[in-house]
């Protein structure tokens, strides 16, 4: 699977990171569940790992840094791009009364006869 390390901390060796998948975070924790010896993996770097889930807990394993993908400027440029929104959000939810108008009256059909 492939994932995105949000946070990471070299001297506690623990990174959380997203994955694909769109389920929960996984978490790395620990040299030993590194493929490589290299350095240790930043926020924005793009990793190719296993994971176990323990209890509720997804735990990264094998993770190995995908080379050439770095990206440890990744929270400053999300930073940028959240201050460039605009005040007002681009989609508004409006209820379904607004979408079709007002309900039919019923007509009052003259009896014959």
């Amino acid at each position: 699977m492939i994932g995105v390390v949000l946070w990471s901390s070299a001297p506690r060796e623990k990174a959380i990171i997203w994955c694909e998948d769109h389920a929960a975070l996984a978490y790395l924790q620990g040299r030993a569940n590194l493929t490589s010896k290299g350095d240790w993996p930043e926020s924005g770097d793009l990793v190719e790992l296993d994971y176990e889930t323990e209890g509720e807990l997804r735990h990264a394993r094998r993770v190995e840094v995908v080379s050439g993908y770095r990206r440890s400027d990744l929270s400053h440029l999300l930073r940028e791009a959240g201050q460039g929104a605009t005040a007002q959000p681009v989609l508004r939810v409006i209820s379904n009364d607004k979408i079709r108008g007002p309900e039919p009256q019923p007509r009052k059909v003259a009896a014959a006869g």
